[in-house]
């Protein structure tokens, strides 16, 4: 059997799918599995049992499946995580017995772990033993303490909350953590400024902003005692491996992309009457849901979390 599945585009989306994939994989114990979509959500799935991976190239997204299609020959079932006009397109395409395509709208209210865990087990009709999220990256253990600074979040700034604040909070821990800033892509300008206000204060500071892979990051969190984060990738990839994490909330809907199912997770928000707005860029021009988190509530919260066996 054969099963083609077409990532979410995001990192954070596709770990928050990997409940639902592992599931398709209990399900379809000896299936092949190809996965398709961007660079980080395929890097992901790399080492996923029994299965190859397939990038996207935007530039010739249309053409590059055809040019394969052969190659690929005929899969039994073909699903798409993304509910994009596009995805539905590559899905034609392929050669497949069915297709079945994800809808957004349904489920709206659930998390977005569940919306996609409801997806595949409505499509085949069995219930999943797990709602685990999971991935094919075992962690790595350390006995050096480290705290984790992960300032940006692709989605857009209103998510971010201000470097400034991020670097306050590093320097509370450092004397007894050691600090690690992660980022990648246009996050570089973050990172780089909360690791001169470190060394200003002559903290020291590792920032891997654009230094590592898919791989070496979610290695580099599953070491992290506390992970501080916006709504990001990162943070579900610290949901995965249940790690301390201080994750900043302001304009999206925290009831549905919190960390899932980490225990030792803590979500800050000030539940203002404008968020959450869902914008990428604050509307109303002040920032307030971010910028009125002080760093000094988000260091009383990651005391707690510390102070947990």
């Amino acid at each position: 059997m054969k099963i083609f599945i077409n990532l979410p585009t995001w990192l954070g989306d596709s770990v928050m799918a990997s409940a639902a994939i592992y599931a398709l994989k209990e399900h379809f114990k000896d299936a092949h599995f190809v996965f398709y979509g961007s660079f980080v959500s395929t890097e992901l799935f790399k080492n996923f049992q029994n299965s190859s991976i397939l990038v996207e190239d935007k530039t010739q997204r249309y053409s590059k499946i055809l040019k394969i299609r052969g190659k690929l020959g005929e899969f039994d079932y073909a699903l798409s995580f993304r509910s994009a006009f596009s995805s539905k397109i590559v899905l034609k395409l392929i050669k497949t017995k069915q297709r079945f395509f994800f809808d957004k709208y349904k489920f709206k209210n659930e998390h977005q772990v569940l919306k996609y865990l409801y997806f595949v087990e409505n499509t085949f009709d069995f219930k999943a033993s797990s709602q685990d999220l999971k991935l094919p990256i075992l962690p790595r253990f350390t006995q050096t303490k480290i705290l984790a600074l992960n300032p940006g979040a692709h989605y857009g700034s209103a998510k971010r909350w201000e470097p400034s604040y991020f670097a306050e909070v590093a320097k509370f821990f450092a004397n007894t953590h050691k600090i690690l800033i992660f980022g990648a892509g246009d996050e570089q300008e973050l990172c780089d400024e909360i690791e001169q206000i470190l060394k200003k204060s002559e903290i020291r500071v590792k920032n891997l902003c654009n230094k590592t892979s898919i791989r070496s990051l979610c290695k580099n969190i599953s070491m992290c005692d506390i992970l501080v984060t916006n709504d990001s990738g990162p943070m579900h990839i610290g949901a995965v491996y249940k790690i301390k994490t201080l994750a900043v909330f302001g304009p999206t809907l925290w009831t549905q992309t919190s960390p899932w199912k980490n225990p030792n997770a803590k979500i800050v928000r000030l539940g203002l009457p404008c968020s959450p707005c869902m914008q990428k860029t604050c509307p109303l021009l002040h920032h307030q849901c971010m910028k009125d988190l002080k760093p000094e509530f988000v260091i009383k919260e990651i005391k707690k979390l510390l102070e947990k066996a």
